[in-house]
C-alpha cells in the first residue's frame, strides 16, 4: 500500500491520455467513498517486481514511474490490438459463438465485404478454410456469374455473351433505370440476338483452393426474371433440373443438392431476354459459410447507393450471422481534415445502421484500414490522416453495437507497410497500400488468432452449454 501511495504522489494529477481515454491513478486524494473505474489494462503492469528491480539497480521513483508508464501504455496498446468491444462487453459475439457450436446440424453464413485488399478471395479464403475445418462446412459461398476478379476457391467458365453490370463506381451502366444489384452489388445478363438466345455456365470443382472450399454438396442461384426463360441444369451428363424459370421482379433463389462434389455442372439458359442473375453460390448442406465480396474503388458507402429492397431481398435469402466490414483504405487519400474523417465516419454508421435493421440478428465486425505510404518529398510517409479515418471507423463501429478490429495497429503502426514491403518474401506490394499473398495471409492469421481466443473465452464461460 505504501509503494502504491508513493507511486500515487508522482503520477500526473491529470491522467494519461491515450487514443482520447483518459487513465488516472488512484491517490491519497481520492475520496474512499468512490471507487474508480481502472482499465484492465493495467492489471498486467506488475508493480512490485518493478520497485525490486529499480531498488538493486538503486533506480529513482521517478524512473520506476516512468517505466510503469510505459508499461501501462503497452498493455493498452495490446489491448487495443484485440476485438474491441462496445463498453468492453464481450458477451456481444457470444450468441455467434452459439451459432458455430450448432454448425454442425446448421449453416452458419459470415458475408466478408471489403475493398481491394480481399479480392481474389484474400484473407477470407484463410478464415474460411480455419472455421469450416473446426465447425463444419464446405463450398466457397456466393460469387457472381463474372467475378471482378479471380478466385481460387471457384473455378468457372461461360459463355461470352455474358455481361456483367455493377451498381458503384466508374462503371455503373447508365442505361440502367434500376438500382437493384443484390448483395454483390451487382448482375450479370446474357445477350441475344437473331441468331444466339441462349448462354452457359460451367462450375468445375476447383483444384488450388483450400481443401473445404473444393467440395459443396449445394448450389444455390440468386435471380429475377421477367420472361420466359428456360433452364436447364446438368451434372455431368446426367439433367438434374430443366424447367422454366418463374416470372419475379423479386430476387428468388433456385437450390440444387447434389448429394457429392460434381466435376462439372453445366447450367444452360435459353429464351430472347435474359434473366438478371444475382449470384450463385456453393455450400454444404450445413456448417460454415464464408462469402468473399470484393468491391474494388469502395469507401464502404455504397450500401446506401443501391436499391434497399433488393438488398434486403438477397440477405433475407442468404441470412448472414455475422458481417465482416472491412474499409477505409480507399477513403484516405482523399482526406483533407479531421472534420472530413469524422464526416466519413458518420456515412460509416449510417450504412451499419442499414445492414443491422435488415440483418437483426447479425453480428458486425468491422476492421479498419492498414498502414497505407504516401511520398512526401522524397520520403515515404503513413498518410497524415489515416489514424484519424481508423478512429472515425472505431467510432462507428463502437456507436451502433458492432466490434472492431485494428488492422494499422496489428501491422506494427505508423510506416509498418514499409517493413511490410521490405521483408524476404515480401509481405505488401511496392504501391506501399496493398498486401501480397503472404501478407494477406499474415493478417488473416492475425485476425483469426484474436477471433479464436474470444471464441475460447466464451467456451470457458459457457461450459455447460
Amino acid at each position: 500500500m505504501s509503494i502504491l501511495l508513493l507511486i500515487g504522489v508522482f503520477y500526473p494529477k491529470e491522467g494519461i491520455k491515450v487514443y482520447g481515454h483518459d487513465f488516472h491513478f488512484y491517490t491519497i486524494n481520492s475520496n474512499n467513498s468512490k471507487k474508480e473505474i481502472v482499465s484492465e489494462a493495467i492489471i498486467t503492469v506488475n508493480i512490485d517486481s518493478l520497485v525490486q528491480a529499480a531498488k538493486q539497480k538503486k533506480d529513482s521513483l521517478d524512473l520506476v514511474t516512468k517505466i510503469i508508464k510505459q508499461k501501462l501504455l503497452d498493455s493498452i496498446l495490446l489491448s487495443q490490438k484485440k476485438i474491441q468491444y462496445p463498453n468492453n462487453d464481450k458477451s456481444l459475439l457470444y450468441s455467434f459463438f452459439k451459432k458455430l457450436d450448432n454448425a454442425k446440424t446448421k449453416k452458419v453464413r459470415i458475408m466478408h465485404y471489403g475493398d481491394s485488399q480481399i479480392e481474389a478471395d484474400r484473407i477470407t479464403s484463410r478464415l474460411r478454410e480455419r472455421l469450416q475445418k473446426e465447425f463444419g462446412g464446405y463450398g466457397a459461398g456466393v460469387f457472381s456469374v463474372i467475378p471482378a476478379t479471380r478466385k481460387l476457391a471457384i473455378k468457372t467458365e461461360y459463355s461470352t455473351n455474358w455481361r456483367r453490370k455493377t451498381g458503384f463506381g466508374p462503371y455503373v451502366d447508365t442505361a440502367i433505370k434500376h438500382k437493384n444489384y443484390g448483395a454483390l452489388f451487382a448482375f450479370s445478363n446474357y445477350l441475344t440476338d437473331s441468331l444466339v438466345n441462349t448462354a452457359k455456365i460451367d462450375i468445375f470443382k476447383p483444384t488450388k483452393s483450400y481443401k473445404h472450399s473444393r467440395y459443396f454438396q449445394q448450389l444455390n442461384l440468386y435471380y429475377t426474371n421477367l420472361d420466359t426463360s428456360q433452364l436447364i441444369v446438368l451434372n455431368e451428363d446426367s439433367i438434374i433440373f430443366s424447367d422454366t424459370l418463374p416470372i419475379t421482379e423479386k430476387i428468388k433463389k433456385l437450390s440444387f443438392d447434389l448429394g457429392s462434389t460434381p466435376e462439372h455442372l453445366a447450367l444452360q439458359f435459353r429464351g430472347l431476354n435474359s434473366p438478371l442473375i444475382y449470384g450463385l453460390s456453393t455450400e454444404g448442406k450445413n456448417g460454415v459459410v464464408v462469402d468473399n465480396i470484393p468491391l474494388r474503388g469502395a469507401s464502404g458507402t455504397e450500401f446506401s447507393k443501391i436499391d434497399y429492397n433488393g438488398l434486403k431481398d438477397m440477405h433475407r435469402l442468404l441470412s448472414p450471422s455475422l458481417f465482416i466490414l472491412e474499409f477505409g483504405g480507399n477513403s484516405i487519400p482523399y482526406m483533407k481534415t479531421k472534420e472530413s474523417c469524422e464526416r466519413y465516419g458518420n456515412w460509416f454508421k449510417k450504412q451499419i445502421q442499414k445492414l443491422q435493421k435488415i440483418n437483426p440478428d447479425a453480428k458486425f465486425i468491422i476492421i479498419g484500414p492498414g498502414d497505407m505510404s504516401t511520398k512526401q518529398k522524397t520520403d515515404l510517409i503513413t498518410y497524415p490522416l489515416l489514424v484519424n479515418v481508423r478512429d472515425a471507423l472505431r467510432d462507428a463501429a463502437l456507436q451502433t453495437n458492432s466490434c472492431f478490429w485494428d488492422m494499422y495497429l496489428n501491422m506494427g503502426g505508423e510506416n509498418s507497410i514499409q517493413d511490410w514491403a521490405k521483408e524476404d518474401p515480401a509481405l505488401a506490394a511496392k504501391d506501399y497500400i496493398h498486401f501480397t499473398s503472404l501478407g494477406a495471409r499474415k493478417i488473416a492469421d492475425m485476425f483469426i488468432s484474436d477471433l479464436m481466443e474470444d471464441y475460447k473465452s466464451y467456451k470457458s464461460i459457457n461450459k455447460d452449454e
